[in-house]
């Protein structure tokens, strides 16, 4: 049986389905007729915190889905103040949502088969979560967990048995929108969301969540099969389930540290790490804004191309570009922000004066976005806490993934539409001898 959301459902769940779906609609109703908030202020058991956990593993991450359950029933251990809320989506057996509150771990709903990389299934999971009665809290968390590749895309699905491609991809755009309908549909809102998966901690993917939280944490580099530290984040949560969203989100960044920093057999890793390349950070949603508009100066100073500045652009990104002179799991092609614009305006301090001015804009701007930030002492300052794509050739800004041509400007990106910063690449990136002519750039209105 087909349903609407375009996953196959059990026959014998489809009625108790049905019934959640007109409660879900009833309940959005209701909030829209109080201005589209719910009032949960009658609630008398209340949590403090729910965690939402979206764990896409139907592909070759699910060997590790039974342990990390076992993780997360051992380790959360006050479920009155803090429950979580997780949907699995498995290579091999059903999908399904499942709840850890003190009622123990309960299987909610059950599916045959489901698109994790579908932004609807994300939405209808952020709906669920928001509005299942038993989950309120007063704070709210989304995690998302699955393989990350920067500006391209998360949360590959392999188990889709009517697709010819051997796995699909949940682009940036549809992360935004599965989310932004799932927060419509609920009338709800959101703190923190974590996103525990491979270079999402872009600049591409932080303006694209924009307003849908307060505060983004994630990675500019590789993520550990261990991912997150869960066990530090849910027994401090269970012991402290007062704690601020700011302060939670910070120590997420605290707890990755220090389990990815700690020496060998210091805690029970899926692997013996030594790590060079770990780093997570903390980024204010809602302070976006003037990076954007600095990015479109830097965009109206250097266009059309002025050829003095072809090799300054090229040395100040390679320098802030760690995977490429370190073991970063193939976190490819997005320098740090900070460093590479703070090395380019060093650098055209006196030959271009404007051009300088227009990189400390996106220094300070970038600097008041990140709001926390850690990254291995390895990588010497490199790693801020937040990267931006910029592709060594034209060769790598036409990117073909997935059976699909995926080119930087043709993904829906917020990001690209807003501060034209593909435009800055197609006049810096283009190699002449290799590829002819270059392109005909037309500055965006901004």
């Amino acid at each position: 049986m087909e349903s609407t959301w375009g996953f196959k459902t059990q026959p014998a769940r489809m009625a108790g389905i049905i019934a959640v779906i007109i409660l879900l609609g009833s309940s959005v109703l209701a909030s829209a007729a109080m201005g589209g908030q719910t009032d949960d202020s009658t609630n008398d058991n209340r949590r403090k915190w729910t965690i939402a956990m979206y764990w896409a593993s139907d592909n070759n991450l699910d060997e590790y889905t039974e342990y990390f359950i076992g993780l997360w029933i051992d380790h959360l251990l006050n479920r009155e103040d803090v429950a979580l809320c997780v949907f699995i989506d498995r290579l091999y057996k059903p999908a399904n949502i499942s709840t850890l509150t003190e009622e123990g771990w309960v299987e909610r709903m059950s599916f045959d088969e489901i698109n994790s990389s579908s932004p609807d299934t994300l939405s209808y999971f952020l709906d669920y979560s928001l509005t299942e009665p038993s989950l309120a809290a007063d704070n709210f968390m989304l995690m998302v967990q699955n393989h990350g590749n920067g500006y391209l895309g998360l949360c590959s699905d392999e188990g889709l048995p009517d697709s010819d491609l051997p796995k699909i991809w949940m682009s940036i755009d549809g992360l935004g929108a599965g989310i932004r309908d799932g927060l419509a549909k609920s009338g709800k809102t959101i703190n923190v969301i974590s996103m525990d998966a491979c270079t999402l901690g872009i600049v591409e993917v932080a303006y694209e969540l924009r307003g849908t939280a307060d505060y983004l944490v994630s990675s500019q580099m590789g993520v550990p099969f261990d991912g997150q530290n869960y066990i530090a984040l849910l027994e401090d949560l269970s012991n402290d389930p007062g704690i601020a969203p700011l302060d939670l989100a910070c120590k997420l960044v605290d707890d990755y540290g220090e389990w990815y920093s700690a020496p060998l057999h210091t805690y029970p890793t899926l692997y013996p790490y030594m790590q060079d390349f770990g780093s997570l950070s903390v980024v204010d949603l809602n302070n976006l804004e003037p990076l954007i508009d600095a990015f479109c100066d830097f965009r109206e100073a250097v266009i059309p191309k002025d050829t003095t500045l072809g090799k300054p652009i090229r040395d100040a990104y390679i320098y802030a570009d760690a995977s490429l002179w370190m073991n970063t799991m193939g976190a490819w092609y997005y320098p740090d922000i900070i460093v590479m614009f703070r090395t380019l305006g060093d650098n055209l301090r006196e030959s271009h004066p404007y051009v300088a001015e227009c990189c400390d804009e996106i220094v300070f701007a970038a600097e008041d976005a990140i709001v926390y930030n850690w990254a291995s002492w390895r990588f010497k300052g490199i790693a801020t806490g937040l990267g931006v794509y910029v592709c060594p050739s034209i060769g790598g800004f036409e990117a073909y993934w997935d059976s699909f041509e995926r080119a930087y400007d043709n993904v829906d990106l917020d990001f690209v539409e807003d501060s034209g910063w593909d435009l800055v690449l197609k006049e810096y990136s283009y190699t002449t001898k290799m590829f002819g002519n270059p392109p005909v750039s037309k500055t965006r209105a901004r």
